[in-house]
């Protein structure tokens, strides 16, 4: 139904094209924008991420490779492993040890040296022994051997953050003595604090996601937390967290960093860019609607003229004319329609030209008609006086005229070739008793053709016409009928007299009636014939080698009853 309402005005079919055209362009673009754009954006954010990212990373990568290096000086230091073989040093020379070798680390990194479970030295505040689980921490990591560094947490909170511990053996006799760097979440912060944003987050844990530190909007632990769990059920350790979660292991260490950032484009701004877009499709609409309106009524403007002039045409104004001052197709429509009332106006005036001379004839022939009635009744009387007589010759021509006469005041407009051979018949015994039998008449026509439908009296004239104007001074004349069909029925008429002059056959082809004023009977028999079947037909004459004339007549092959 739809689509029916849109295919009843011609407004509203533009208005469809201009929509269906807005919205595969605007709709489709639109999206793909705005995606581009998310798409762009998100690249961008991800790549100035990334580098912060690497930027906290290589610093916390230093802050360890340095504490490493301190360690390592440390660890081979006389004075101190002295210090804690004995357990009794010179104070002054182990700490100036002591800080000599952390002179690059002091600043966000507390040293000890403990022996057994009781810390000796420290270059911060101590309480100067362990709690048992510390102690035990320390031994399981620094259990693999005096050179390895091992990291250990100080806190038995999961996702509370705690203080890095770097533990390094350094002699098991005659107790495990060890050096620990302890890096708090504080220091931490302070030493990557120009590498994270206000909105960001950033977590340093060890390999079983237990947090050393928790920085900014990862403090509450909600992301590690969810990270682990999507670690732990096989999923993507991003999935389902909205912000930007970008994971990496520090190179030599077992210890992992994550960086957080909120997204990129909040989901408001994203619809808002829907939005703007929907706009812009309702403003596309309007103008899609004012356009389709100004382009309906500049197309049906000539349109509605030609349905104008059509009208008055069908009301009989033949004069009807189309005037635009347009130089397109709608111009050369005007000029098409002027030109076709034109020849419509032509062809009906020949028409009605026609028909009129077909009315005039038919008078004509009916007033003909009058005297002849009392003619043949008058020629009958003749003939049985003449038969009475003994007169053959009288009432021979007395028997062919009213013959003659009987046939050409019937009603019929047709008549069966067999008619018109009879009938040509007649005329020839009248007027070859007026020539004193100079020529002869012969038919050659087959049984099928007789009974072919042609119009009356079309032979007459013209076997007439080869009797006065060929037979003159002949004393062996001769006349031949001859029928045959092709496509259409053709009748030859061929006589030995003079032949027809080149004038008068031209004058035939153009039907130049002053000219054929001496064949008269010829053009109107070519006149009747082309008012009947068409300019296809008619007569057409030339002269034949051996001398004389061939007239043919071509009418269309026809059988049938013979109408009134």
């Amino acid at each position: 139904m739809g689509l029916g309402f849109i295919k009843q005005s011609f407004k509203r079919q533009i208005f469809a094209v201009f929509l269906l055209v807005l919205l595969l362009i605007v709709i489709p673009g639109g999206i793909l924008t705005i995606q581009t754009f998310q798409t762009r954006v998100r690249i961008d954010y991800e790549n100035r991420d990334l580098e912060q990212q690497r930027f906290v990373s290589d610093r916390i990568s230093g802050m360890l490779e340095l504490s490493k290096t301190a360690m390592e000086n440390l660890s081979r230091s006389r004075v101190i492993k002295e210090a804690l073989r004995t357990g009794n040093g010179n104070t002054i020379d182990v700490y100036s040890e002591l800080y000599r070798g952390t002179e690059d680390i002091r600043n966000f990194a507390v040293i000890e040296l403990y022996r057994g479970s009781k810390c000796r030295y420290s270059t911060g505040t101590s309480n100067g022994s362990l709690m048992s689980s510390d102690y035990y921490w320390m031994l399981k990591e620094a259990e693999a051997g005096k050179d390895v560094v091992a990291y250990a947490l100080n806190s038995s909170a999961v996702d509370a953050g705690s203080s890095l511990l770097m533990v390094k053996k350094v002699l098991d006799d005659p107790e495990p003595c060890f050096i620990m760097i302890r890096l708090s979440q504080d220091q931490v912060k302070e030493q990557i604090k120009d590498g994270i944003n206000a909105r960001d987050g950033f977590i340093l844990a060890n390999k079983y996601l237990r947090p050393f530190c928790l920085i900014g909007t990862a403090e509450d632990g909600m992301v590690l937390s969810k990270v682990r769990e999507n670690l732990l059920s096989s999923r993507a350790y991003n999935s389902e967290i909205r912000d930007n979660v970008y994971l990496n292991e520090l190179s030599g260490t077992e210890l992992l960093c994550l960086y957080i950032t909120p997204p990129v484009l909040e989901e408001s701004a994203v619809n808002a860019g829907y939005r703007v877009l929907l706009l812009l499709v309702l403003f596309g609409m309007i103008v899609c609607f004012i356009a389709a309106s100004k382009f309906s009524e500049f197309f049906s403007r000539p349109i509605n003229e030609l349905y104008r002039a059509m009208k008055r045409f069908r009301k009989g104004d033949f004069d009807t004319k189309i005037e635009l001052d347009r130089e397109d197709e709608f111009q050369q429509l005007a000029v098409g329609f002027n030109k076709m009332t034109t020849q419509l106006k032509e062809t009906m005036e020949e028409q009605v030209r026609a028909e009129r001379k077909v009315t005039e004839t038919r008078i004509a022939m009916m007033q003909a008609q009058l005297n002849p009635h009392f003619l043949y009744n008058t020629l009958d009387t003749i003939k049985w006086a003449a038969k009475a007589n003994q007169v053959s010759e009288v009432a021979t021509l007395a028997a062919s005229l009213a013959g003659i006469l009987r046939y050409s005041i019937s009603g019929k407009q047709f008549s069966p070739l067999e008619k018109e051979l009879e009938m040509i018949r007649r005329y020839c015994d009248i007027q070859r008793i007026r020539f004193d039998d100079c020529f002869t008449l012969e038919t050659e026509v087959s049984e099928e053709l007789l009974n072919a439908v042609v119009p009356k009296l079309i032979l007459q004239p013209l076997v007439e016409n080869s009797i006065i104007h060929g037979m003159e001074g002949q004393k062996d004349g001769r006349i031949k009928v001859r029928a045959f069909a092709e496509e259409n029925l053709q009748i030859d008429i061929e006589d030995n007299g003079k032949g027809i002059s080149d004038e008068y056959i031209k004058a035939l082809e153009i039907d130049d009636e002053e000219t054929l004023k001496g064949h008269l009977g010829l053009n109107n028999v070519n006149t009747i014939i082309r008012m009947y079947y068409g300019k296809a037909y008619g007569v057409k004459a030339s002269r034949r080698e051996e001398g004389g004339t061939l007239i043919t007549v071509r009418v269309p092959l026809e059988f049938g009853e013979i109408n009134e």
